[in-house]
């Protein structure tokens, strides 16, 4: 899932201070303001007939593995947070952030075939780190420089969205609470009508830290334009969840990777050199008014292509792509304002994952919810969390969401029912190194998801489900118990059951 909280991540492509989320005032005067904050959240699940009955392993301190048939865990992650702003006397604002993120997780650790987050790991990493000016031009204009660790985010965040992995020794895989690239940074202008960036970062990998599961290191510099249409009363060139209709081009190029053999052959691999393109839109720009079309009716959409002629990790070059298209319709006029999207998603594979081009979809710094919380893009909370691969395969999705007309402890809280089917497949079994006799079909998941939002500043969700096997699905978890371990009485289906909570102070 790793999609808590939208509105917060939201801020990722904005400085702000903002008294919607409760930060306190330490220091305040006609020029400087000092605020401090604090995130916390947690989580916890149980995973009856993990990965269809081939288990999860944890790995012993003393060699070898344990099996764990019905894993159960939990995650806390606690981060503060330290901002202010100098407003100058010759008309620009001066700000910075920093932060540090401290995590755990309990249990039996992820329900990962080879889990991640075994053995109670803790640690506490730096986070954010940043100092930038603010340049007004006039009301709608203005121009950001800010440099540092910062969060940042293109669009939904299907290409960039996330600058750290949260997993091994740091905890927390699921919630996923670190975002942050390091610097030099981003300069960003914010118009009525158009978003422009030009940025050069790295995401933050610690294979020490994450048991050799990290990112590869990826140091890249490009751009993104945007032409949008903001909602009423909106900022779309500040927030992207305030735009009512958008198109985005933007571009990256690799300057630096590892390309250790850890990454010989994998998904990830031969990233140095790479030039990488998104298209992608949304929002409501379809102009017929016949059943509320040009007000109801959303179209949201990407392509990404990878393209790279240097060789490495075993290649000579890569070639792959990765699309969805999603139309979706709210009924306003009916109880409950339910809302439903169709959404089909395709990461481009190959059949050899040996041969001389890699066809596999690099998902590089995808993050997962910018619009919605459930129905993101880790198809599902059972297979697409804990064994799909985001590559070499198709996605048929469908979601169902309504909003009841009822508050439980307060006037103005929210109560979202939600349900979710997922059907997934390979494009290709033996591109993922299985043998194409197994057939495309991975499985299908249905989840129920209550999400209750208290206020902007506290929220929390419970969640079950089940997903049912395909021929594909049982090959796949099959394959990830480690060598030497017997395999299980494999089942044809797996359960979910988890609850998360998130707190801003």
């Amino acid at each position: 899932m790793r999609r808590f909280l939208v509105s917060l991540a939201a801020l990722g492509n904005v400085y702000a201070f903002s008294d919607a989320y409760a930060d306190q005032t330490l220091v305040e005067s006609k020029d400087i303001t000092i605020k401090a904050g604090l995130d916390i959240g947690g989580d916890a699940f149980f995973l009856p007939n993990t990965n269809y009955g081939a288990g999860s392993y944890r790995q012993r301190r003393s060699g070898g593995y344990a099996l764990i048939q019905d894993t159960t865990y939990a995650e806390l992650y606690g981060k503060p947070i330290l901002s202010g702003q100098w407003k100058t006397p010759w008309g620009f604002t001066v700000f910075g952030q920093a932060s540090a993120i401290g995590s755990t997780t309990l249990g039996d650790g992820d329900a990962e075939s080879l889990s991640q987050t075994t053995r109670t790991p803790r640690a506490i990493t730096l986070e954010e780190a940043n100092l930038g000016v603010d340049l007004p031009f006039n009301k709608d204009q203005k121009l950001i420089i800010e440099g540092g660790r910062q969060k940042f985010q293109i669009d939904d965040g299907f290409l960039v969205g996330k600058g750290a992995y949260s997993s091994g020794d740091r905890g927390a895989w699921w919630y996923a609470p670190r975002f942050a690239f390091a610097g030099p940074g981003v300069i960003k202008y914010q118009g009525k009508h158009i978003r422009a960036d030009a940025f050069m970062l790295e995401n933050n990998t610690n294979n020490n830290q994450t048991r050799n599961n990290d990112r590869p290191e990826t140091k890249f510099e490009g751009f993104d334009v945007t032409l949008f249409r903001s909602k009423e009363g909106g900022n779309g060139g500040a927030v992207y969840e305030d735009r009512a209709a958008y198109i985005t081009l933007a571009y990256f190029h690799v300057r630096k990777a590892n390309i250790g053999a850890a990454y010989d052959y994998a998904n990830r691999a031969d990233r140095q050199g790479m030039n990488v393109t998104q298209l992608s839109w949304g929002g409501t720009f379809i102009p017929v008014k016949t059943w509320g079309i040009d007000k109801h009716f959303s179209l949201y959409g990407t392509f990404v292509s990878e393209q790279n002629s240097h060789a490495g990790n075993g290649y000579k070059g890569v070639s792959a792509y990765a699309t969805y298209i999603e139309p979706g319709y709210t009924f306003t006029s009916l109880p409950w304002k339910p809302h439903i999207f169709y959404r089909y998603t395709r990461f481009s594979g190959g059949k050899n994952p040996h041969s001389r081009t890699k066809h596999n979809y690099d998902t590089y710094f995808l993050y997962d919810g910018r619009r919605y919380t459930y129905g993101g893009y880790w198809p599902g909370e059972i297979t697409g969390m804990y064994l799909a691969p985001l590559s070499n395969m198709e996605i048929h999705q469908v979601d169902l969401t309504g909003v009841p007309p009822i508050h439980l402890l307060r006037k103005g809280d929210e109560l979202k029912l939600g349900l979710h089917f997922y059907d997934l497949s390979f494009l290709y079994p033996s591109g993922s190194g299985l043998p194409s006799t197994v057939g495309r079909h991975m499985s299908d998941e249905v989840d129920l998801s209550a999400e209750y939002s208290f206020d902007a500043n506290t929220s929390g969700a419970i969640t079950g489900g089940a997903a049912f096997a395909g021929p594909g699905g049982k090959a796949l978890a099959k394959a990830g118990i480690p060598s030497g371990m017997n395999v299980p009485p494999m089942h044809g289906t797996s359960g979910v059951l988890e609850l998360y909570f998130y707190r801003h102070f």
